[in-house]
């Protein structure tokens, strides 16, 4: 009895609003925060830093290269843009519609996800690369015509880390998993979660260790409501023949 509750949709009008937050009223909350510009510029210069220490910052290279390549750039800022949600919101749709089992902790996971990233802005604000002063990073999906805000939300410019990109491509990585057994499926989540990866470096929006931080805290969030320990039960649900 419980399982079969397990696998019961929750009523489609209150999905629904969870989205909306996810995509609407969480921006908004987030350009309601004070930006305090100078402290999120010292972020992003320590974190710059941190990663010579490491010899991780690759970040000016893979900016300077990527700015070079016409037809690259213009499909890295594309990918940037709108891949981002419609990837992630289309297997929510998809789990919500095929996998109930699997559709509330991956639900789950993905608010908290968006949650702790929403704390950690509020605390640690950091601008990304390309409002550095001085440092030479090109804005590549401003140059594609996507404006340099990014959107409507100024206060989301100094909220580099931790990178919601690569939280919630780690989030679907992950809830794909969940759902399926299919090689090929899983195995082309893992490209988008790399390819995110690259973009968001290469473009000037997030650091290495952006990157790292939002790959965390997806996992992070899909274990702590079970997605990530659900998945071998979730993947023995019958599958289309």
């Amino acid at each position: 009895m419980q399982w079969s509750r397990g696998r019961r949709r929750p009523p489609l009008i209150g999905e629904l609003l969870i989205v909306a937050a996810l995509v609407v009223i969480y921006d908004r909350l987030r350009s309601l925060a004070p930006v305090d510009v100078s402290l999120a510029v010292a972020h992003g210069q320590e974190i710059l830093r941190l990663e010579t220490t490491l010899h991780l910052r690759v970040e000016e290279g893979v900016n300077t290269w990527l700015a070079g390549q016409p037809v690259l750039r213009d499909l890295a800022a594309d990918y940037y843009q709108f891949m981002h949600e419609t990837i992630a919101l289309s297997i929510l749709a998809i789990c919500y519609l095929r996998r109930p089992a699997v559709y509330r902790p991956a639900r789950n996971a993905l608010v908290l996800t968006n949650v702790v990233g929403l704390v950690i802005y509020a605390f640690y604000p950091v601008a990304p690369p390309r409002l550095l002063p001085d440092s030479g990073f090109v804005d590549l999906v401003a140059q594609a015509g996507f404006g340099s805000n990014h959107g409507a939300i100024t206060a989301d410019q100094y909220g580099a880390v931790p990178s919601l990109h690569l939280a919630w491509a780690t989030w679907a990585a992950l809830t794909v998993v969940a759902m399926t057994r299919r090689w090929w499926l899983r195995t082309l989540m893992g490209v988008h979660v790399a390819l995110t990866a690259t973009i968001v470096v290469a473009t000037g929006n997030h650091y290495v260790f952006d990157v790292a931080v939002g790959t965390t805290l997806g996992a992070a969030a899909a274990l702590a409501v079970g997605l990530v320990a659900r998945r071998t039960a979730a993947s023995a649900l019958a599958e289309p023949a």
